[in-house]
């Protein structure tokens, strides 16, 4: 439903359904084989000089679907056959039998852009195929259409709703919510896959005079800040603003201390550089905790950032300070303004 809602299934394409042919308890496993072999066929075709785009969707235990925008039914089959048959080859080197599953194969196109429409074209494939009565479906089938229109609308009320609770009314980027579920998110990932992320706690240090004239030119700073910081960001870092005044929380999958301290630098220099000429410059304090040496639990990184970005204020503001530097390193500040 979400990617219908962001338009990410495009004006038509098509749909496979793809369902247990008989019932048994290894669902998991089955679905794990699946994945490899969507693996396996999307390695097949960019070897092949061909590009992909699959949007897959669990709908139940036993059912799956999945999105081919900008694709035909015609090709859209083929790539399902492929996909079985990368299937059966991951089932045999594991020493179990293949064609586990069956499949279904439809097109849509612009009236099912709507998320009603959609969902309705979805229901109307996964109901088993009964008789018709002359004003076209049975009594269950309309029942079920019907039922999509008031699904979608509770959807989209629902996502709403969670976006209001997890979006910042200033600045329009995620607020503190958000930022401490991302964060609990990458502490379980990096955990897992041992890898390192970073935090930037990034304070803004002109706020005041801005407020000072009036506090709507206090929140006009905050946004012009918050645009500031996104525009050199990664695709895939995460930066939200935190609970008050111009305090921003980035978070940096996969960079170890060493890169984010470099990041941090380079936002800092980029607020200076672009600020120069405003009625009050901006500059930032930041500092900077990594995971793990900083602490392995978001309670221990927050803090530790936090310290950091207060040492970096109490040491002269507009520079970067790292987290080691609260607990015994004897340089506090690693990058000083001029």
């Amino acid at each position: 439903m979400k990617a219908v809602k962001e338009n990410r299934c495009g004006d038509h394409g098509a749909i496979a359904f793809l369902w247990c042919s008989r019932h048994y308890g290894l669902y998991c496993e089955m679905y794990q084989s699946l994945a490899e072999a969507l693996t396996d066929l999307t390695q097949e075709l960019k070897a092949e000089g061909k590009k992909l785009k699959i949007i897959p969707a669990r709908l139940a235990d036993d059912r799956l679907l999945l999105l081919f925008p900008g694709t035909s039914p015609r090709r859209a089959q083929l790539l399902t056959e492929r996909l079985q048959a990368a299937y059966n080859r991951r089932m045999t080197t594991k020493g179990a039998s293949g064609h586990d599953f069956c499949t279904k194969v439809t097109g849509y196109g612009p009236k099912e852009k709507e998320l009603a429409a959609f969902l309705r074209l979805v229901i109307l494939n996964l109901l088993p195929d009964t008789e018709n009565t002359e004003n076209g479906l049975g009594a269950e089938q309309g029942f079920l259409m019907m039922l999509a229109s008031h699904i979608a609308e509770s959807y989209l009320l629902l996502e709403h709703a969670q976006s209001l609770a997890l979006s910042d009314d200033i600045s329009g980027l995620p607020n503190h919510r958000a930022a401490q579920t991302v964060l609990a998110e990458k502490i379980n990932k990096s955990l897992k896959e041992q890898a390192p992320f970073s935090i930037l706690f990034v304070d803004g240090d002109n706020l005041r005079q801005y407020n000072n004239i009036s506090y709507q030119k206090g929140n006009s700073m905050i946004r012009k800040l918050g645009e500031i910081l996104a525009s050199q960001l990664r695709r895939g870092d995460f930066l939200a603003r935190w609970f008050s005044g111009d305090e921003f929380l980035i978070v940096l999958p996969g960079a170890d201390r060493q890169k984010a301290l470099h990041v941090g630098e380079r936002l800092r220099l980029l607020v200076e550089k672009t600020t120069k000429d405003w009625l009050f410059p901006i500059t930032i304090s930041v500092g900077v905790a990594s995971f793990p040496e900083d602490g392995k639990t978001l309670e221990a990184l927050l803090c530790k950032a936090e310290e950091a970005n207060a040492l970096a204020k109490k040491c002269g503001k507009n520079q970067v300070c790292e987290a080691g530097a609260c607990y015994g390193k004897t340089t506090p500040a690693v990058y000083r303004s001029c």
